[in-house]
């Protein structure tokens, strides 16, 4: 099966496509990756999404809703030209969507506790526009079944990443760095994984506010690998109740937003202009240690051999090195693996939406904190319904 997987983080940067074909999905995933690139978000999308945060209208958030959709929707349309697929070659659509709200606590409403979730971009735009069958929203499925809707993608890093031989720790460094870890030989029942805290949402905050808005990243970690870690200042970073918090967790901008940075920094008494290379370096070397504290708290008893990372956060070499050196571990890119770094997770929900066709649970509850399995998202029929139906038929068969 052909699928696109389109897919926007919680730093909210733009649309990554990855078109792919999956020769095998299970026990262990087979793909072939036929076509990747990032979209970056135009200044009118980036505008739009500010204003719901701001403004805090219905209406806003249901036309962002809509035009978040259109938006996915012509980044699939790119993809889909310039990837120079043959007409009718693309099978399956799937798109996560852009996360503007995750509330994992349970929360008494009318006498019942309740978690949510919300990731803007509607599906049924995507398959109008596209004519491909579409499948969206992946977390709910998860909160239907009493887990926190993340980490929704453990299930397919199992699939992806699994060795017969190596207990291997797979780190994302998106806006939020989270992990999976994987046993060797392992089934799904046997991986664990939690986000750690934030990544991104700290160290591109953190780029900002010291170049008055002028960058919106440390690009490769320049910056920060010009600088030293203060640990009076990673201490203050640490101090969240987020790091608190028991495996199972997840986190989001909910936690670590402008509101937070703000403190954050008032705190620490720093001046911009001097203190920004020991800032962004005690950012990076926070994450490290966000991670390495998950790890040892939740799952000490996990000896890991390999860590694989992937995510936008992979190109800060200050990052990266901080992360070897708290894991006393080489990190392994997933590109080495066949993955580009922002990738994975595009690539991800396509196969959660390959598993949804099938009816197949793909959520991990040790992973969610669920009660029971669940199918990860909905189909929105697209005019190539028919015959995606008559393909998984023949597929079926075999």
């Amino acid at each position: 099966m052909i699928i696109m997987g389109l897919n926007s983080g919680t730093s909210q940067d733009g649309v990554s496509a990855a078109v792919f074909e999956t020769l095998r999905l299970t026990p262990s995933a087979k793909i072939k990756l036929i076509f990747y690139k990032e979209y970056p978000y135009p200044d009118s999308v980036l505008r739009e999404l500010s204003g719901i945060y701001k403004k805090q209208s219905l209406e806003k958030l249901a036309r962002a809703h809509f035009f978040l959709g259109e938006v996915f929707a012509g980044a699939a349309l790119k993809a889909i030209r310039q990837s120079k697929m043959k007409a009718g070659a693309l099978d399956l659509i799937a798109s996560h969507g852009q996360t503007i709200g995750h509330f994992p606590e349970l929360k008494k409403i009318g006498g019942r506790k309740i978690r949510a979730t919300l990731q803007i971009g509607e599906p049924a735009v995507i398959a109008q526009r596209t004519g491909i069958t579409t499948v969206g929203d992946f977390r709910p499925g998860d909160i239907g079944a009493g887990g926190q809707g993340a980490p929704v993608l453990a299930y397919p890093e199992c699939l992806l990443f699994g060795s017969l031989n190596k207990n291997r720790m797979v780190i994302n460094l998106g806006g939020v760095a989270n992990f999976s870890l994987i046993p060797k030989g392992a089934d799904p029942e046997q991986v664990n994984a939690a986000d750690a805290g934030p990544c991104n949402l700290l160290l591109d905050g953190l780029a900002s506010r010291i170049s008055k808005g002028k960058l919106k990243c440390d690009f490769h970690g320049k910056i920060a690998l010009s600088g030293r870690p203060r640990k009076e200042w990673v201490e203050k970073i640490l101090k969240h109740k987020f790091f608190k918090k028991p495996a199972p967790r997840t986190t989001g901008r909910e936690d670590f937003n402008e509101n937070w940075m703000d403190g954050l920094l008032e705190g620490l008494k720093i001046k911009l202009d001097r203190d920004g290379p020991d800032l962004l370096r005690s950012g990076a070397y926070a994450v490290a240690r966000m991670i390495a504290q998950c790890y040892a708290e939740n799952y000490r008893n996990f000896e890991i051999d390999e860590i694989i990372v992937s995510g936008g956060g992979a190109n800060n070499r200050a990052l990266i090195f901080e992360i070897e050196q708290a894991m006393w571990k080489r990190a392994i890119m997933s590109q080495e693996l066949g993955i580009p770094l922002q990738a994975k997770e595009p690539i991800g929900f396509g196969m959660l939406a390959e598993l949804c066709l099938a009816g197949a649970s793909a959520n991990l509850v040790q992973a969610t904190g669920a009660r029971i399995p669940a199918v990860l998202g909905k189909i929105i029929p697209g005019k190539n319904w028919r015959a995606l139906l008559k393909k998984l038929s023949r597929m079926t068969e075999r």
